[in-house]
């Protein structure tokens, strides 16, 4: 299942790629497609479910005639409207032509994933358009560009708002902008929220103006990832991206994000496998069967990834001693997770302790079902202990939408005969996270650093190495 992606023409390319490979991971990112021999599709495509992000990058160098609104006219129309037009354009191709979309200049290696039918496509467009942010500073005092969704096209310098090129709203990030989103909303799901809701403001047409796309994230973030409803029209006040990242408890939530390295790890440790075929166990399934499998983990959103990371590396440690099965949770309501982690094979035959691992993981899956029988999907994972050498990972992944009454009434009689999820055994894992914590001073966000760092992954180039030795932190 190999094939080869680009990882970007341009240096502002590469950046992008390498940027959303970070946040989106690199099953689902792909970069410099073509629709024709030698005709560019997009910059970047993002192809999550039925949501499909669209990336056009222009990077321009800002006109200098002494004429400052010419200036910022010639280089609207060559970044941002070009931009606009180029991903209105490749919206349309992927609506009219889904079939034909590829990987090289030659059209010889179609996309490898598959794209949602059209009546599920969710297309978001995002334009970057760099090269104006120095004289955005000299001119306005602000390096950003500007935000207010009732401009149209280049009529006020330094502003952005609606794009006629484009037949409708498109997001448009400078060179900042564009690093900071798509680090602090580091997921598909959170990012696609985020510009969902974007959207929804700039609809509801209270919202007038913004210094910069940061204070609008900054918004975003402080009131809980949404926008508060406001009955007249009003201005965010400047700076707010400066304020909300200075603040101990935004600190403190960064360096506690840090432990969700772990899920991704997983994700792309078991996908690196498949594509290399290099799995022990399931190299023949077909590429939409584990694409499921693997989306369903990657549908968590930063947050969530938090928490369930935790709960794994914990219950890693404790089944030194015990094997642990667990419900863990999801903040998708149709994903049920079931963990099993066994204790190794204790200097035995590890073939036959795996096997019967895997017998445990699916019996609790079946189970897990009759636990929540409105939950659609059942991914279940089974490792061994942290620390146990010769380690390894298996996944299920079920989807139950056609199982009968009668399939979770047996469900429901199994976990019954092995005491399975029973009240008062079950191990399901409910914990009070703040995302953002509370933290009263420097010295205690110093400890609180000190002390997750214990528990967080190497940085993305390290991870597969990490992952070989199982269970091994930092």
């Amino acid at each position: 299942m190999l094939f080869k992606r680009s990882e970007g023409l341009t240096p502002s390319e590469r950046l992008l790629a390498e940027l959303c490979d970070r946040s989106f991971l690199k099953l689902w990112t792909y970069p410099n497609l073509f629709k024709k021999p030698s005709k560019e599709l997009t910059d970047l495509l993002v192809v999550f479910g039925n949501d499909v992000l669209v990336f056009s990058d222009k990077s321009c160098a800002f006109p200098l005639t002494g004429d400052s609104m010419l200036d910022w006219s010639r280089w609207f129309r060559r970044s941002v409207a070009r931009s606009a037009h180029q991903v209105d354009q490749a919206e349309r191709w992927l609506r009219t032509y889904p079939d034909q979309v590829f990987l090289d200049t030659r059209c010889a290696e179609p996309l490898p994933i598959r794209l949602p039918p059209l009546t599920e496509m969710r297309v978001h467009r995002i334009c970057v358009a760099l090269g104006a942010l120095d004289r955005a500073k000299a001119e306005t005092g602000v390096r950003a560009l500007r935000i207010n969704p009732r401009i149209v096209d280049d009529a006020e310098p330094f502003t952005v708002g609606t794009i006629s090129q484009a037949r409708g709203w498109v997001h448009v990030f400078d060179e900042d902008s564009i690093k900071v989103v798509l680090t602090e909303l580091s997921t598909t799901s959170d990012l696609i929220h985020y510009l969902n809701s974007k959207m929804a403001l700039f609809e509801n047409e209270k919202f007038v103006y913004a210094e910069s796309e940061l204070d609008i994230l900054a918004y975003y973030l402080w009131n809980g990832r949404k926008f508060p409803q406001h009955d007249k029209e009003y201005r965010l006040e400047p700076d707010l991206w400066a304020k909300a990242q200075a603040s101990p408890e935004f600190q403190a939530g960064r360096e506690r994000n840090k432990i969700g390295q772990f899920w991704d790890g997983l994700i792309e440790y078991v996908t690196g496998h498949y594509l290399a075929q290099t799995l022990e166990f399931g190299n023949e399934i077909q590429m939409s069967d584990h694409e499921r499998l693997v989306r369903a983990m990657a549908g968590e959103t930063r947050f969530s990834r938090r928490i369930l990371s935790k709960l794994i590396l914990e219950r890693a440690e404790i089944a030194r001693n015990n094997a642990v099965s667990t419900l863990l949770p999801s903040d998708q309501a149709d994903i049920n997770y079931v963990l099993f982690i066994g204790r190794g094979d204790q200097g035995k035959d590890y073939a036959a302790y795996r096997a019967d691992r895997m017998l445990h993981l699916r019996s609790r899956c079946i189970a897990a079902k009759a636990v929540r029988p409105e939950r659609r999907f059942i991914v279940g994972i089974a490792l061994d202990a942290r620390g146990i050498r010769g380690s390894s990972e298996d996944f299920i992944f079920w989807d139950t939408a056609d199982w009968a009454e009668e399939s979770i009434l047996r469900a429901q009689k199994l976990r019954e005969e092995l005491g399975y999820f029973q009240p008062g055994q079950v191990i399901e894992s409910q914990m009070i996270e703040d995302e953002y914590p509370a933290v009263r001073t420097t010295k205690n966000l110093a400890a609180l650093a000190d002390e997750l760092s214990s528990l967080t992954l190497a940085e993305s180039a390290q991870l597969a190495e990490m992952l070989r030795d199982r269970w091994a932190l930092v």
